[in-house]
């Protein structure tokens, strides 16, 4: 007689992810993913933003130095030594060297250009100087001799919102040289400047500075303006 042997197998449970298992770990990398693709997109517009802003600053700067270098020297004359020995000859650039509009949102003057000894005492057209604001382009206008505007800022990266050009004058009397002689003015001159820019492709970024201009060249006259 045959014994007939049965053999059972054990089933193992099978290893793996149940569809909500892996719906819900999807969902959880897809959260990661979010928040780390926002802290990216904040840390790319911070850097873009203190990129416009170091830019911004560093053109407004250069641009105010370049306008204070120019006006210190307005009214300068190469032949100023002549007034030393020939009271009677006056300087030609000194007749009107702060010329402001009534916004004071530009400014021309005067100053030679030739060497000394060599200057014609009159005012040529190349030594016109000046500055303007171009509300249409939003820029800085610097003139190169008279009635030749040329673009100062770059409309490509700033805006001009605000621009003036204040004239002042202080008179502080000079004694006479000669008893009983008339007591002139000494007639010291600066210009208080102010510049407000924007970004152009950011408004949010938006910088000032102002700054007082010394000129170097005082002015002595019967009275000051």
């Amino acid at each position: 007689m045959t014994t007939a042997r049965v053999v059972r197998y054990n089933r193992r449970p099978r290893l793996g992810l149940s569809i909500v298992e892996l719906m819900v770990g999807i969902t959880i990398g897809l959260f990661i993913l979010a928040g780390a693709s926002m802290m990216l997109t904040t840390q790319l517009g911070d850097n873009r933003r203190l990129l416009l802003e170091a830019q911004v600053q560093q053109d407004l700067r250069s641009t105010v130095d370049m306008i204070s270098r120019e006006i210190r020297g307005a009214g300068y004359w190469s032949n100023a030594t002549n007034q030393v020995w020939k009271p009677t000859v006056t300087n030609p650039y000194s007749a009107g060297p702060l010329v402001a509009t009534a916004n004071n949102s530009s400014l021309e003057y005067y100053k030679s250009l030739e060497d000394p000894g060599l200057d014609n005492n009159f005012i040529d057209n190349n030594e016109y100087g000046g500055f303007r604001l171009n509300a249409g382009t939003g820029t800085i206008d610097v003139q190169l001799g008279k009635g030749n505007w040329q673009q100062l800022t770059d409309p490509a990266v700033l805006t001009v919102v605000q621009f003036t050009l204040v004239p002042n004058t202080v008179a502080v009397d000079v004694p006479p040289s000669v008893p009983g002689g008339a007591i002139l003015k000494l007639c010291i001159r600066d210009v208080t400047l102010t510049i407000v820019v924007r970004a152009v492709h950011d408004a949010a970024v938006q910088r000032s500075i102002s700054n007082r201009i010394r000129l170097r060249n005082d002015v002595v006259k019967a009275s000051c303006p």
